[in-house]
């Protein structure tokens, strides 16, 4: 069974929550908002569309079908997603995993497209152009649909089976992709100012293919 996952959170800090998840499985596709307790940041809201009003009244993710569904994928099931990681950060603090291989569009994105500098989801979008221009505006709590789109991109350049591989090995990046040194190369930063390369790692919540990359060119 293929499964794409998408999930949206109240924020991009460690202790924020799940506050809606999205299913795109063969012709089965739903989305449940989640309400954990905890609000949901401005900058959040921006992104996904999703307030804490529209989340007010919705129920927790133990209690959802969401959860449900995850607990009914075994180990024959295939879940795509965009960002395995920050998945499995919301997902700790309830103990739950996802059963299956796990394929991970945005790293693989990573290892394959060298070119480009970005690769959250809406990025990529209009970058590798993969939605008609035609198409109606596209809504946020569809963006399971756009990774399915990504994963069906990516498969026309390596088999689905490279894709298991390539989902949980480390990317070794070239350039900083935001911050001061938002398009150069870390290997100049090393030289430059090691300082801010060692104040990037004690950050609990950097991207581990940063920190990776980091390590490596510090290293030597």
């Amino acid at each position: 069974m293929l499964v794409f996952l998408d999930f949206k959170a109240t924020g991009n800090e460690l202790d924020d929550k799940i506050c809606a998840v999205s299913v795109l499985s063969g012709e089965d596709y739903f989305t449940e908002l989640i309400n954990e307790g905890k609000k949901i940041t401005p900058e959040a809201s921006a992104y996904h569309h999703i307030s804490n009003q529209h989340i007010k009244e919705k129920g927790t993710f133990l209690h959802s079908k969401i959860y449900q569904f995850l607990q009914e994928l075994d180990d024959k099931s295939v879940v795509v997603v965009h960002d395995y990681e920050f998945i499995r950060n919301l997902l700790e603090p309830f103990g739950v995993g996802i059963a299956g291989q796990i394929i991970d569009t945005k790293r693989i994105a990573k290892h394959i497209i060298s070119d480009i500098d970005r690769f959250d989801l809406q990025y990529l979008r209009y970058e590798l152009q993969l939605s008609d221009e035609n198409e109606p505006i596209y809504k946020p709590l569809e963006d399971v649909v756009m990774i399915k789109s990504l994963f069906d991109y990516l498969l026309e350049s390596i088999s689905q089976e490279q894709m298991f591989e390539l989902s949980f090995q480390n990317v070794l990046l070239q350039k900083f992709s935001f911050g001061k040194y938002n398009g150069k190369y870390i290997e100049e930063i090393v030289h430059s100012d090691p300082q801010y390369l060692h104040w990037m790692l004690s950050l609990e919540n950097l991207d581990a293919d940063l920190r990776y990359s980091i390590e490596y060119y510090l290293q030597g």
